[in-house]
């Protein structure tokens, strides 16, 4: 029998609150998006009420309490839902439009002095069938630093055979309001991705994610380089701002200019799954409320070799 988890979809913005009592504490609003459920309390504290206790990490407090009914109004509803089995781990040894791991760790050394900019970005290389603005200024963003990545990485090891040009471009910039996933839509339509075996599968090694915090707000696209089972911990590779960054590196471990390690080597980030900072993949579904994910096509995992 599979495993469930509880969860409660939203389709209306509710107050959240520090106790189950509306009387209590606003601690901010909950979207409208699908939620983990930590506590459930049906008929509380009167027949009239329901609450549910939910982990919402964009709030400060990571849960919050939302009235899911008052009498014969429902607000939420609240279910189980089947858990998404572990992923059966690709090789891609006999996928002809493959890269090595190797390829892309050797890349990132040229974003070491890169520091966040949204406004403003530049890339280390020219690339295929696209102009871009090449640094200085060593600026990027988050769409801009996964595109030169995968797409300087995808087009040295297979040359005209990988194929890159405007429309793709946009796509990774989510230039138009017709695909919010569009940068996940480019990595499958050419060739450098795979989709997943259902939206709710949890990461492949080196999984391009696009997602929304809010539908269509704060946006932010990611890589997740490994997923550690047992931990349920993630191994994330972005340009940020936030979470112990200010350019590119690895969420809450450090920026690539500070980690000083040869990302190549044995371990080099050791175990990264047992600190308590580095996010879950549960975090993430929770944060990210609306997502899409592709799963790269990378070969001879060693970094992501869990």
């Amino acid at each position: 029998m599979a495993e469930t988890e509880l969860v409660a979809k939203l389709t209306i913005r509710l107050r959240g609150y520090v106790l189950p009592d509306t009387d209590a504490q606003f601690e901010g609003y909950v979207e409208p998006g699908t939620y983990f459920v930590l506590e459930h309390r049906k008929g509380y504290p009167t027949k009239d009420t329901d609450y549910a206790r939910l982990e919402v990490p964009t709030l400060g407090a990571l849960d919050t309490w939302i009235c899911t009914r008052w009498r014969s109004q429902s607000y939420a509803k609240v279910f189980l839902a089947p858990k998404p089995p572990p992923v059966q781990r690709q090789t891609y040894d006999d996928e002809p439009l493959a890269v090595s791991e190797e390829t892309l760790i050797g890349l990132l050394k040229d974003f070491t002095a890169y520091r966040y900019d949204l406004d403003r970005a530049y890339y280390p290389w020219p690339l295929p069938g696209i102009q871009v603005p090449l640094a200085p200024p060593q600026r990027n963003n988050c769409c801009t630093f996964v595109e030169a990545l995968t797409v300087k990485a995808f087009s040295d090891a297979h040359g005209a055979e990988f194929v890159w040009d405007a429309r793709r471009h946009r796509q990774m910039m989510v230039a138009s309001t017709e695909d919010y996933f569009s940068p996940v839509t480019a990595a499958i339509e050419s060739g450098m991705a795979i989709l997943p075996p259902s939206e709710g599968s949890p990461p492949h090694p080196w999984t391009l994610i696009q997602g929304w915090r809010r539908q269509w707000d704060s946006g932010h696209t990611f890589l997740v380089v490994d997923h550690h089972v047992e931990t349920d911990k993630v191994l994330l590779l972005e340009s940020n701002a936030y979470e112990g960054l200010n350019g590119v590196g690895f969420r809450n471990l450090g920026n690539l200019r500070d980690l000083g390690v040869d990302l190549l080597g044995d371990k080099p980030l050791g175990d990264w799954w047992n600190r308590s900072d580095v996010w879950t993949w549960r975090r993430i579904c929770a944060t990210y409320l609306f997502r899409k994910q592709a799963w790269l096509k990378v070969r001879d995992r060693k970094l992501s070799g869990l």
